[in-house]
């Protein structure tokens, strides 16, 4: 697939457009003062971040299904989510709720959780199958040890419960350095990268001959994606299934691999996943049950969407 610069442009900037307008927009909003003015402030805060780790999230699981040459993978599959959250925890026991530190931590627990799996996965027989089955197992060790640091943190930090499952509920000013710092990684990892990531589709002798160091970009984009990935955990929690859904939608809309444009348009797409989710957790929030986590909403769309994608792959033998 050919792609002009125009339309190239066009696609690149809709997820800065998507949270450009929404800013512009809740500003107009944001005046009031006292509670209304808090009000305001907290829904910029929530829509903006929804929007922002939306797009993070489809961009991470894009470089990752990139990397490694397979679809059936995303941040959560490799066990990225789980490893974030058990450093999360011990971070919590150990020091209390410092965002740096927790997000420094995070990052760490989620390139170790990372890099266990792809060994695993490896010495397996590196297919498809192979790393989804070495991401369960690493992320089942890992989620069954959080589960079980969850009971201590919760004596210093009164929302690790939230954790678990991902909720924007903690949408507050401070944390807006993270998610754009996360996001913004993310996003200009993608105009450097997708070009080599392109030619990895093809191999690593193709992409060696057009001057690619297939390691290298892989290294990077790992690192970039586990790292976006993990602080976005350490901030609202496991979120999954959304950097598997928005690729695959946006590579089915485009009918192209082209990383150039599937990559903004999964972003765009996922940041309206997150949005909607987390609008419909506030609409069906009650006085006796609360609101309803966002991570729980994507998961019960995400995971049928996931187990359709290996059905499919099964019966055309790429399994």
């Amino acid at each position: 697939m050919l792609v002009n610069r125009k339309a190239l442009f066009f696609f690149s900037a809709l997820p800065l457009i998507m949270i450009t307008c929404t800013c512009a927009l809740t500003h107009v909003v944001n005046t009031g003062q006292g509670v209304g003015g808090y009000l305001a402030e907290y829904r910029f805060y929530r829509t903006l971040y929804t929007l922002m780790a939306g797009s993070a999230l489809a961009i991470a699981g894009c470089f990752l299904q990139s990397t490694l040459r397979n679809p059936l993978i995303d941040h959560y599959i490799l066990g990225v989510g789980s490893g974030a959250l058990f450093a999360l925890y011990l971070t919590v026991i150990l020091y209390e709720y410092r965002p740096l530190i927790v997000a420094l931590s995070a990052a760490m627990g989620g390139l170790f959780a990372l890099a266990l799996t792809v060994i695993v996965a490896e010495r397996i027989s590196g297919s498809d199958v192979a790393y989804v089955l070495s991401g369960i197992g690493i992320t089942s060790l890992f989620s069954g040890l959080s589960a079980l640091l969850s009971y201590y943190a919760l004596t210093r930090y009164p929302y690790a419960s939230l954790m678990l499952v991902g909720s924007f509920i903690l949408a507050t000013r401070d944390k807006l350095v993270y998610v754009a710092a996360a996001f913004i990684l993310t996003y200009a990892t993608h105009f450097v990268l997708s070009r080599r990531l392109n030619a990895l589709l093809l191999g690593d002798e193709y992409a060696a001959q057009l001057g690619v160091n297939p390691k290298l970009t892989r290294l990077v984009a790992s690192i970039t994606s586990g790292t976006s990935a993990s602080v976005l955990v350490s901030l609202f929690g496991l979120i999954g299934f959304t950097g598997i859904v928005a690729p695959h939608i946006s590579r089915l809309l485009l009918r192209t691999s082209d990383n150039r444009v599937v990559v903004p348009v999964a972003a765009t797409i996922g940041a309206s996943i997150l949005y909607v989710a987390d609008a419909f957790s506030r609409a069906v929030t009650t006085p006796v049950m609360g609101e309803v986590p966002a991570g729980a909403i994507v998961s019960v769309f995400g995971a049928p969407f996931f187990l359709l994608l290996i059905v499919k792959r099964f019966k055309r033998g790429k399994l």
